[in-house]
C-alpha cells in the first residue's frame, strides 16, 4: 500500500504549509483532447465498459455482494492527490482482505483509495474532491455494477452475472485507475488500494470522516451573499433527469461530495461537464432561499420540469434529489416538527417509515413538500432550514446521525431532541417534546428574523381535549389555569364539565 499513508496535496494545505498559487495549468490539462499515451484496451476485463451503462440497477435478487450501504456500519472512498512524481505505480491494484469472490454473498465493509499525480505538474488540492466524484461516474460505466453516494455512505453492487464472468475487485480497480488516466490529461500514475479487512475498513473510514470535517469547516467562513459564481451539478441525471443540484457555499451538493469549492475545481478541469457556474441573480426571498437566476437556470437544465427552487426550506418549492443523498429531512405533522436520518439507519423512524420507503418517495428529482433528500455536510450550516426555524424544529434524528454530527446541534437544543433510544412512536415523542419544553410545544421563533413561524400545540376544546388535560394534572381540575390553556372562559369550562358529567365522561 506504498503511498497510501504519504499526505495529500489538501492535507498539506489543512496544515498551512504553502502551496504554488499559479500551477501552471491549462484548461487541456483537465479536458480529454487526445488520448497522452496508447493504451491497452479493456480485453482484460470480463465485462463491457461505457456510458451506457449509466443508470442500471441491481435489485436485491439480483446482487451476489454487496458494500456499505444501509446495512454496512463502515465505508468509505477517498482520492489522494499526491506531489508530482511520487512513488507509485500506474494500475497497481492491491487488495487488502478477501476477493469478491471469497466474500460468500452478504453485505461488507469496503474502503477504496485512489492514489493520483501527475509527473511534473502540481495539482490544486481542491481537485480531490472533484476527483472523488468521478468515482461514482465512472463506476456506473462498468455492466452489472451499481455504485450509489460517495464518500462514507457508499454503497455497491456486484451483480451475481458479473461475478459469474470472473469480476474481481481487482478489475475494478484497474478500471478506475484507466479512466482516471485516459480522461484526465494531467494525470500520469493512478494507483489503487481496495480494503475489504473490516478492522482496517473501519480506522481508514474514520480517518477521513476526520478529514473531511476539517474540510467543511474551511468552507464555514464564505456566505451565498458575498459568493460569486454559483454551480450546478448535474451528474446525476443518468439517474433522475430533471434533477439538478445547486451548490452554493451554504449548502452542498445533496451528495455530499462536492463543496461549492470542489464544484469550481471541477469546472476548471471540466469546463463541458457537469459542474457549471452561474450567477444567481436578484435574492427573491433572502429567508428561503430563492434567487431569480437560480429559477432561471434550474428551469433550463430541468427541461422546465422544475422552475422554482428554496434552498432553506423543506416546504413549498424544495430543492429535488436523486437518489445519492446521504440523508432524509421529513416533516411530522403530528408534532409540528422536522425529523432527520441517515442512509445508515434501516429501522422504521419515529413515522413508522424506514429511510428506504421516503428515499423512493422523494428521489428522482420530484419535488416533494416536507420530504427531500439532502447532505450530512449542511447540518453546521448557519442557512440549515432557516426558514422552517432551523434546529428549533427538529424534534428527531437517529442517535447515529446525532451522534456523528451532534456538534453542529446548538447549545439551546441539545437534549431536546429524540432519538429512537429515547422515542418509540408519535404517541412518546409527543411526551418528550412536552417533558423537555421543546420550542415546536410553544411556538417556533426562528433564528434567522426572530419571527414567531408556528403557533404551538393548541389544545381542542371539546371533551377529549379536557380529559387529556385533567389526566396530564394527575386527575385534578382547576378552572382558571384550564381556561387559559384552552383559550376561553371559566364559564365555558364549566359548562363543559357539566355536559361531560351528564355523558358519563367525568364523576362528580
Amino acid at each position: 500500500m506504498a503511498g497510501v499513508f504519504d499526505r495529500s496535496a489538501r492535507e498539506r494545505e489543512l496544515a498551512g504549509e504553502e502551496e504554488e498559487e499559479d500551477f501552471g495549468l491549462q484548461f487541456s490539462d483537465y479536458i480529454k483532447v487526445e488520448l497522452k499515451t496508447e493504451t491497452t484496451g479493456w480485453d482484460d476485463i470480463p465485462t463491457e465498459i461505457g456510458p451506457q451503462f449509466e443508470g442500471e440497477r441491481i435489485r436485491g435478487a439480483d446482487t451476489a455482494v454487496e458494500f456499505g450501504g444501509p446495512k454496512v456500519d463502515y465505508s468509505f472512498e477517498r482520492v489522494y492527490v499526491l506531489p508530482p512524481g511520487s512513488d507509485i505505480e500506474h494500475e497497481k491494484v492491491t487488495v487488502i482482505g478477501p476477493e469478491l469472490d471469497e466474500l460468500g454473498g452478504g453485505s461488507h465493509r469496503i474502503g477504496f483509495i485512489v492514489e493520483v499525480c501527475s509527473n511534473d505538474k502540481e495539482i490544486p488540492p481542491e481537485m480531490e474532491g472533484t476527483f472523488s466524484a468521478r468515482l461514482h461516474y465512472w463506476g456506473n460505466y462498468i455492466a452489472g455494477f451499481m455504485h450509489l453516494n460517495t464518500r462514507e455512505t457508499i454503497w455497491i453492487r456486484v451483480s451475481k452475472e458479473l461475478l459469474e464472468k470472473g469480476f474481481k475487485l481487482e478489475h475494478w480497480g484497474k478500471i478506475i485507475a484507466r479512466l482516471f488516466v485516459m480522461e484526465i490529461p494531467v494525470l500520469d500514475k493512478a494507483q489503487i488500494t481496495i480494503i475489504t479487512d473490516p478492522d482496517l475498513v473501519k480506522e481508514k473510514t474514520e480517518e477521513a470522516i476526520k478529514y473531511w470535517k476539517e474540510l467543511d469547516e474551511k468552507m464555514a467562513a464564505m456566505t451565498e451573499e458575498e459568493t460569486r459564481p454559483w454551480y450546478t451539478c448535474t451528474l446525476c441525471q443518468s439517474f433522475a433527469s430533471s434533477h439538478v443540484c445547486v451548490i452554493t457555499p451554504q449548502r452542498p451538493a445533496n451528495c455530499g461530495a462536492i463543496s461549492w469549492a470542489d464544484a469550481k475545481a471541477g469546472h476548471t478541469m471540466d469546463p463541458a461537464g457537469d459542474w457549471q457556474p452561474f450567477d444567481p441573480g436578484e435574492c427573491l426571498d433572502p429567508i428561503r432561499g430563492e434567487w431569480s437566476g437560480m429559477n432561471e437556470t434550474v428551469t433550463k437544465l430541468s427541461g422546465g420540469i422544475n422552475t422554482r427552487y428554496y434552498l432553506h426550506s423543506i416546504f413549498g418549492y424544495t430543492h429535488t434529489s436523486c437518489g445519492c443523498f446521504e440523508m432524509i429531512a421529513f416533516y411530522i405533522p403530528e408534532v409540528d416538527g422536522i425529523g432527520l436520518v441517515a442512509r445508515a439507519y434501516t429501522e422504521p423512524t419515529v413515522n413508522k417509515l424506514p429511510f428506504s420507503t421516503m428515499a423512493a418517495r422523494t428521489g428522482g428529482g420530484q419535488q416533494t413538500e416536507g420530504l427531500l433528500g439532502l447532505s450530512v455536510r449542511y447540518l453546521p450550516s448557519p442557512k440549515f432550514w432557516q426558514a422552517d426555524g432551523g434546529w428549533r424544529r427538529v424534534v428527531w434524528m437517529n442517535s447515529g446521525l446525532m451522534e456523528r454530527h451532534g456538534d453542529a446541534i446548538p447549545e439551546e437544543m441539545k437534549g431536546k431532541i429524540a432519538t429512537e433510544k429515547d422515542v418509540k412512536d408519535i404517541a412518546e415523542l409527543k411526551e418528550f417534546l412536552k417533558k423537555c419544553d421543546h420550542p415546536v410545544v410553544t411556538g417556533v421563533i426562528r433564528p434567522v428574523d426572530g419571527k414567531k413561524i408556528t403557533e404551538g400545540w393548541k389544545r381542542t376544546f371539546n371533551a377529549e381535549g379536557l380529559l387529556e388535560y385533567i389526566e396530564e394534572h394527575g386527575g385534578e381540575l382547576d378552572p382558571e389555569e384550564a381556561a387559559e390553556e384552552f383559550g376561553v372562559d371559566e364559564e365555558d369550562i364549566m359548562d363543559l364539565v357539566e355536559e361531560m358529567v351528564e355523558d358519563g365522561l367525568l364523576e362528580e
